[in-house]
């Protein structure tokens, strides 16, 4: 039964969950920061460290890459600079937060579901 709880998929889902946190966490920061002068906005690599860590051989290899992954934030230097010096677009910025919210509930209703799989197993699809 731990095996169902610590494969590969559910992993990959708690790992995503949590970047997806602390992506939310520095696109906050970003648009509090609008209005800063000289202020350089950030944003959250993952995406690619993730996919080669899934490149394993086998599960329990790629698990532990998975778990080993971390995320980066990184200071956006390609995006157009205001006057001001600051980068911050907000358009961009809530554009980026619908998406990560959108991501966020996504992976809650692969781990709901997850679970419901789980639950099902354990009573044998008896209610």
């Amino acid at each position: 039964m731990g095996d169902f709880f610590t494969d590969l998929t559910t992993a990959v889902i708690a790992k995503s969950l949590d970047v997806a946190g602390l992506r939310h966490r520095v696109i906050a920061d970003n648009i509090a920061n609008a209005e800063t002068p000289g202020f350089t906005r950030s944003e959250v690599s993952f995406c690619d460290k993730l996919k080669r860590a899934l490149t394993a051989a086998d599960a329990d290899t790629a698990i532990r890459r998975v778990e080993d992954v971390q995320p980066e934030v990184q200071a956006d230097l390609s995006s157009p600079v205001r006057p001001d010096g600051n980068n911050v677009s907000i358009d961009k910025e809530m554009a980026e937060l619908t998406k990560n919210s959108l991501e966020y509930e996504t992976l809650v209703q692969l781990f709901n579901l997850k679970s419901g799989m789980v639950k099902a197993a354990i009573t044998e699809g008896k209610r």
